[in-house]
């Protein structure tokens, strides 16, 4: 078999033990951590099956570099599905990529030592129990560190639905008019999907998007917001609905240090403003919007969202514009 098609059999594989577990939460993972360790008998038979070609194929640290990836990349995806206030990055992204590095050197040496069935079972169960019980040591080191609480308490175990919109839905919540953005225009957590980006594009405009789990491609950073260089006078519209504010608020509402680091972002995000330009998003930041104002080199417009009471977020529940003033 030639690599390309071994390699999309074992992506198969690896996608196929993130969607059995679609229903579980973080919190299943810290406590019931053995529900992640089983495996299906069709696993063991495709590893024994193309066991010879696995070893060949895991020999190469390319393949091996772009398995890595590819489980990094789906485990903060399935990571940040549960709770979008998580966010590996830095010595994390280090841990989890030394972890699956070890996962696939393992791997490989246990295919080139063991040939029945029987030693294939027992030995996947061995590599896989170790696997998930150090990959439950990151998660749970990461959570205690990120918000301090006893673990069987922890708020980032909890379930914190990150959701995708259309980019209608999203320019209505915003009150925006596409020809009326300047550009060019940048999505502060454009999604995996890059809905808005891609609309905006296909009618003609300069669009970009920015989101940890982006799409690949031209129009698209990848990277996390505190790494990504905004600029300065770069962006004549940067946009953000339910993103970059909506984690501003937890880190106000739940950790001051993190707080601060927001409020610096977001002084950086403006700096990547043209004059004239503006940054649009929802929900609202009360808590920090005067002092945006108190700079004199910006001008916050707001426009309340119309959604009932049920919701119980009406203090922050607009859209807000904030413009870079042109220099007098």
């Amino acid at each position: 078999m030639d690599n390309t098609q071994l390699e999309k059999l074992i992506l198969a594989s690896i996608d196929q033990r993130y969607q059995a577990h679609a229903t579980r939460d973080l919190a299943d993972y810290i406590f019931s951590n053995y529900l992640f360790q089983s495996f299906q008998p069709a696993f063991i038979g495709f590893i024994g099956r193309y066991g010879p070609d696995i070893v060949v194929y895991l020999a190469d640290p390319g393949h091996v570099q772009a398995l890595v990836d590819y489980c990094m990349r789906a485990t903060k995806a399935y990571t940040y599905q549960r709770n979008q206030f998580i966010n590996f990055t830095g010595f994390y992204d280090e841990l989890l990529a030394a972890e699956y590095t070890r996962f696939f050197e393992q791997i490989r040496e246990m295919l080139a030592q063991t040939t029945t069935i029987e030693g294939l079972t027992a030995a996947t169960a061995t590599v896989l129990q170790a696997h998930h019980e150090r990959l439950r040591l990151v998660l749970s080191s990461y959570c205690v560190a990120a918000q301090p609480a006893k673990l069987n308490a922890n708020p980032l175990l909890s379930t914190v639905p990150c959701e995708e919109y259309s980019a209608a839905l999203q320019l209505r919540l915003l009150g925006l008019d596409p020809a009326a953005l300047a550009e060019p225009i940048l999505d502060i957590g454009c999604g995996a999907s890059g809905a808005l980006v891609t609309a905006l594009r296909q009618q003609g405009y300069t669009a970009f998007g920015l989101d940890r789990l982006a799409p690949v491609g031209l129009a698209f950073f990848q990277q996390n917001w505190f790494e990504f260089d905004f600029g300065a006078n770069r962006w004549g519209t940067i946009v953000a609905h339910q993103s970059f504010s909506t984690h501003f608020i937890h880190a106000h509402l739940h950790n001051s240090t993190s707080a601060t680091q927001f409020a610096r972002l977001t002084m950086q995000i403006l700096g990547g403003l043209k004059p004239g330009g503006e940054f649009c998003y929802a929900p609202g930041l009360p808590f920090f919007e005067p002092h945006i104002e108190s700079s004199r080199e910006f001008a916050v417009a707001k426009t309340t969202i119309q959604a009932g009471n049920t919701l119980g977020i009406g203090e922050i529940f607009y859209a807000a514009r904030v413009k870079k003033l042109s220099p007098t």
